[in-house]
């Protein structure tokens, strides 16, 4: 093996035996880094000179060491932002779901929580099955993308009749959530992430101030739940993101993901009915410079576990 520091050294190690090869190698990669980036030596001339190290084997040729390019969602090119929009449809035989109770049901605190039909939120459609609530997003923020600026209002999360409001959101990382009530009894909120701290605290009735907050310092890959403990049937989810790239399908199944770079993205598409959460793990969209892409994402009932 010979070991070449640029125009500096030319050490030559096919006649040292290996331990003093080992030592000799160790030294000379010292003597490398001492005339490395932060004080390069002036050989005279006024030039300076940074050696390049560079190891041949003999018996396999230069080994040059090489960097993993940086996962990416899309691949962005120049040009005017674009936007996503359509939205999210059953394909094939669907039936809407009945109420989850019904008004004066014999369920905890009936009063309060069988005080109105409770419906059930896992599969809300609109017309021609569109589905409500589904979650649209980039796992990650493409190159090139728009930052996150989180907001500096609280979000207020709410709960009447033993229902969380809304039962579908997105949150950005950063943004305060202020738990609040309406109901005349006690509730506890206890979210299950992933990787943000748990949150399980009691919320006292009729809290119309947020006594209760919380902050997601992390993305999530997955829509969290949140549960309360009392009423066990209440649910909810909420995803946690760290860029602007994410929406959640209204009553039309609509959603809308604007200021997206140029290029090809690769979108989440989760619903908390499918089969394992996800509609499409990766749905292909390519954004044009300037354009507004819109697309239906089919959703095929056999999908479905209720």
């Amino acid at each position: 093996m010979r070991i070449f520091l640029g125009p500096v050294l030319d050490v030559s190690l096919s006649d040292v035996n290996p331990m003093r090869k080992s030592l000799t190698i160790i030294a000379i990669a010292i003597l490398a880094g001492a005339a490395g980036c932060s004080d390069v030596p002036d050989f005279g001339g006024g030039a300076s000179v940074v050696p390049v190290v560079t190891f041949v084997a003999s018996d396999s040729g230069a080994v040059v060491a090489s960097e993993a390019p940086a996962e990416s969602t899309g691949s962005a090119a120049s040009g005017e932002p674009g936007t996503f929009t359509g939205k999210v449809v059953i394909t094939g035989s669907v039936t809407a779901l009945p109420p989850l109770f019904r008004q004066g049901a014999a369920i905890k605190d009936p009063a309060v929580c069988a005080a109105v039909d409770v419906p059930d939120e896992r599969l809300v459609l609109g017309d021609g099955n569109a589905v409500k609530g589904v979650f649209v997003y980039l796992n990650k923020a493409p190159r090139n993308g728009k930052p996150l600026t989180a907001p500096a209002e609280p979000f207020m999360f709410d709960q009447k009749n033993c229902r969380f409001f809304p039962h579908c959101v997105i949150i950005p990382v950063g943004q305060m959530v202020k738990v609040l009530s309406d109901d005349s009894v006690a509730h506890n909120t206890h979210t299950y992430p992933q990787k943000n701290p748990s949150v399980n605290s009691g919320v006292a009735p009729g809290d119309r101030e947020g006594k209760l907050d919380f902050t997601y310092r992390k993305a999530e890959s997955v829509p969290l739940s949140i549960k309360c403990d009392y009423h066990t049937w209440m649910t909810a989810y909420q995803l946690p993101v760290d860029h602007p790239y994410a929406d959640v399908t209204d009553e039309n199944g609509a959603f809308t993901i604007a200021d997206l770079p140029p290029g090809k993205h690769s979108f989440v598409v989760w619903h908390e009915a499918a089969d394992g959460g996800f509609v499409e793990r990766k749905f292909a969209v390519e954004i044009k410079s300037g354009e507004t892409t819109e697309m239906q994402i089919d959703y095929p009932s056999d999908r479905l576990k209720l």
